[in-house]
């Protein structure tokens, strides 16, 4: 009967302890967890802060067809429905172009060549850079207009396709510098000399992208290698400090039972330094001296390998100062015997 509860006593404390330990490993990788999506977020951030992205804006131009020549003006200043245009970052290459969609019609074919002005302008509104290109309908001839008609006659008719032509002209191509910065671009329209009228355009898109410089290139070409060191060198600082400063709360019970384990190290150096305090009245000699330190180095394996509870706490302290009084009956004996001798 003794054997089956001692049995089923062992199980339960096995149990305990392998409940113990569970939930402590699940709380030290929740601790890791957070320190890690900590330093993922830090890492990111810091990156995306040192990363540059080149500028892409893609706008509708509207030509003012009041005047001799009709312009249009892009402002890299403005805000509209939310959207915060920016204007170039000093260094990147600024590459401006244009879309024209033109119907395919008689009168664009009859105007044939048309002048397009591109300029950047300072906040002063003078100019920093200026480009002039001429531009046309692709030709077709009679024929090949009339094949097509014939083969695109039932999209034609059902409004699948349009008869417009896409023209993409690239304008201006200019290094943005400090000084003046560039704050809008305008585009103008000329018609060709001799002539006053202008071409038919159903819509015009312009198109600002930039450059960047080779570093900064370089740089964001291997954002995401950054991302992953950079979070890595994040959590590795994050944590040094965190098992330095903060042991007790990654590991609150090994830091009870290295109390625990400290006591009884500074209890024993006392008894070790301070015999009288515990009755003894002199340090012991040879055998006894042997056998006080092999006790000792004994209770220091013990408490070096396993925890201690409170109850061990109470019977090992009890089981010290048995040792320490029959160490001091022997060193007494001792004494006596050398002083009957």
């Amino acid at each position: 009967m003794t054997t089956t509860n001692n049995s089923t006593n062992t199980t339960v404390v096995l149990f305990k302890k392998a409940m113990l330990g569970f939930v402590g490993a699940a709380y030290v990788c929740f601790v890791l967890m957070l320190v890690m999506l900590v330093s993922v977020l830090l890492g990111v951030s810091l990156v995306k802060l040192w990363v540059e992205e080149p500028v892409y804006v893609e706008e509708n131009m509207y030509f003012d067809y009041t005047v001799m020549n009709p312009y249009a003006v892009l402002d890299l200043g403005f805000v509209e429905y939310g959207k915060v245009m920016k204007s170039v970052p000093v260094g990147h290459v600024c590459n401006v172009g244009l879309l024209f969609v033109m119907p395919d019609s008689d009168y664009n074919r009859d105007i044939g060549m048309f002048q397009v002005v591109a300029e950047s302008l300072s906040s002063k509104g003078d100019v920093i850079s200026r480009a002039s290109h001429p531009i046309m309908l692709h030709f077709r001839s009679s024929p090949i207009r009339a094949i097509q008609t014939f083969l695109y006659s039932a999209p034609f008719v059902l409004g699948i396709k349009s008869e417009i032509q896409r023209l993409n002209l690239a304008l201006l191509k200019y290094k943005e510098r400090h000084y003046p910065r560039t704050q809008s671009i305008r585009i103008t329209l000329i018609p060709r000399a001799g002539i006053p009228f202008l071409p038919q355009i159903y819509e015009a898109k312009l198109i600002v992208k930039s450059e960047l410089p080779w570093r900064k290139a370089l740089v964001r070409n291997w954002k995401w290698t950054l991302y992953v060191w950079t979070s890595l060198y994040m959590y590795i600082m994050l944590l040094v400090p965190l098992l330095s400063c903060c042991r007790s709360l990654m590991f609150p019970n090994s830091m009870t039972r290295m109390r625990t384990i400290s006591g009884y190290q500074h209890l024993a150096d006392l008894v070790e330094e301070h015999p009288r305090v515990v009755g003894v009245k002199d340090r012991p000699t040879s055998e006894n001296f042997k056998r006080w330190r092999q006790s000792r180095s004994k209770r220091k394996a013990m408490l070096l390998g396993e925890g201690f509870t409170e109850t061990s706490v109470g019977s090992d302290a009890t089981s010290m100062s048995v040792t320490r009084d029959e160490d001091t009956s022997e060193v007494g004996d001792s004494e006596s015997i050398c002083h009957l001798r």
